[in-house]
């Protein structure tokens, strides 16, 4: 990712400059919502709502400390302003269903111990919650710019891509029965399915005036890393993702399409009609029909202000979590000289 889209560290730095998409647009004067965005801790001021990534860790965390007893109560501020804290617990409390597509993993049995089906299941409820708390803060500010990450299709594919592949693909033996590849195969094409679904309970307060993103940073392919994962994305054979674009202004793109990660900052303040930083790596892409703005320097001129200090106690977490599905070859280092994909 670029500097300016702030997402280059798994922790952002304090005395780190560079803005991201939100500050951006926040010292813009527009009314911005960010909900379990990479690298949003700790918490920055902005003109609108931000709840941190590391609200569901941290959630999570709480419930096993209860039904435990041995936990400690986790600390540190995941949602701005305070009041939208109260408003996070209360939307984290509801367990009723957003979608018609059930939990594909409620049955444990039906898959192999080693796809870790109980915490598959965990990102069907982690994705299930991040939706309804951006819909309501959608519903209740209406901002000018929302960002929502969904992250429960990167890991679920890690795990299931083995039962879309044929056998050969594998140089290693899983030792897979046909009922519980096609179960993984079939878990899969709900998963996707069910994105798609939250995807839609996003947009359904947008209009015709609206524009909206759907944008993965990579595909998968056939791969084993620490023995168990099944997909993976480290060959030019995965190396696309998706950039799904429909609102107004946007054309039929006459560059084939492509697009950079590098460009997903560019095209949406081209949207909004803010002008480019200069020190942008990325440019607009080209099917966003609205004339071009001259560019300033640098957006990287006001100051970020923080919440409060200190760790939110979840960074330990959030590194196994990664380091889990391959994205860390030891701990706290990065897998090659880039960022973690999300």
């Amino acid at each position: 990712k670029t500097e300016a889209d702030g997402t280059r560290h798994l922790f952002r730095s304090r005395d780190r400059r560079a803005h991201a998409l939100w500050n951006i647009a926040s010292d813009a004067g527009l009314k911005v919502a960010v909900v379990n965005w990479w690298t949003t801790y700790p918490l920055e001021k902005i003109n609108g709502v931000i709840v941190s990534d590391h609200l569901l860790p941290m959630e999570q965390k709480g419930r096993r400390g209860l039904a435990s007893d041995t936990s400690e109560k986790p600390t540190g501020a995941i949602v701005y302003p305070e009041p939208w804290q109260a408003k996070v617990d209360a939307l984290l409390a509801i367990d009723e269903p957003l979608t018609g597509i059930a939990d594909p993993f409620v049955d444990p049995s039906l898959f192999p111990d080693w796809i870790l089906p109980e915490k598959l299941s965990q990102r069907y409820q982690n994705d299930q919650a991040v939706t309804r708390i951006a819909s309501a803060i959608d519903r209740e500010l209406r901002p000018d710019l929302l960002m929502v990450f969904l992250p429960g299709i990167d890991r679920v594919s890690h795990r299931l891509w083995f039962g879309v592949e044929p056998d050969s693909a594998y140089k290693a033996e899983y030792g897979l029965t046909p009922a519980k590849k096609t179960a993984m195969k079939d878990a899969l094409h709900a998963y996707y399915r069910y994105t798609d679904a939250l995807i839609g309970e996003l947009a359904k307060g947008y209009g015709p005036d609206d524009l909206v993103l759907v944008v993965s940073d990579h595909g998968f392919e056939a791969g084993m890393k620490m023995m168990v994962l099944t997909g993976v994305h480290d060959s030019h054979r995965a190396l696309d993702g998706v950039f799904f674009a429909s609102g107004p202004h946007v054309s039929v793109p006459t560059n084939q399409g492509l697009v950079s990660v590098n460009d997903v900052t560019p095209t949406v303040l081209r949207w909004l009609e803010i002008p480019l930083g200069a020190d942008m790596d990325g440019r607009p892409a080209d099917f966003i029909d609205l004339p071009s703005q001259a560019s300033i320097p640098t957006h990287d001129t006001t100051p970020i202000e923080f919440v409060d200090d200190g760790a939110s106690g979840m960074e330990a977490e959030i590194l196994d979590q990664l380091q889990s599905l391959g994205y860390f070859e030891d701990e706290g280092s990065p897998k090659g000289s880039g960022s973690p994909a999300p």
